[in-house]
């Protein structure tokens, strides 16, 4: 059932990565500042969460899976976005790189508090639980509120 989850969120997935590299990019290459308005605009989190609702809702009707497989949808989804940020926030520290991915905000610490790498991993290492599970959770809201919406396969032939 695993290979059938990953053949159908491929372009969520791709979402995804394009969305981590970008946000990534947003300080060092293009110079953006985190704030306002710069950390809305490639948000790693929304994009999974969305992502997890949209195929959540399409898991049965489209992909002809059970709830068992609507969680698992969510769940890789979760999975990848928080290995993604996992990395990109290692990468960060390793590399000396000022991205949006060790800002104090993206952190959860107070403001201008610079965070140790070890303290930063540790945290990040605890979203790759909690995030992953989140998404499973988006997952089953979206096949339970909007799988109705979903178009069945065939749909329209």
């Amino acid at each position: 059932m695993l290979m059938r989850v990953l053949n159908f969120v491929r372009l969520p997935l791709l979402l995804i990565l394009i969305w981590a590299v970008m946000r990534f990019m947003m300080g060092p290459v293009f110079n953006t500042p985190y704030e306002p308005r710069g950390n809305a605009m490639f948000s790693v989190a929304a994009v999974t969460l969305i992502s997890c609702l949209i195929y959540g809702a399409m898991s049965g009707r489209v992909g002809g899976f059970g709830w068992l497989g609507a969680f698992l949808v969510g769940v890789v989804l979760g999975a990848f976005s928080q290995i993604l940020i996992f990395t990109a926030t290692l990468i960060s520290y390793a590399a000396g790189i000022d991205t949006y991915f060790i800002h104090w905000d993206a952190l959860n610490v107070e403001r201008g508090v610079s965070v140790p790498m070890g303290t930063a991993m540790m945290g990040r290492a605890f979203g790759l639980v909690i995030g992953t599970l989140i998404s499973g959770i988006f997952a089953l809201i979206g096949r339970a509120l909007f799988s109705a919406l979903a178009p069945r396969c065939g749909d329209g032939r």
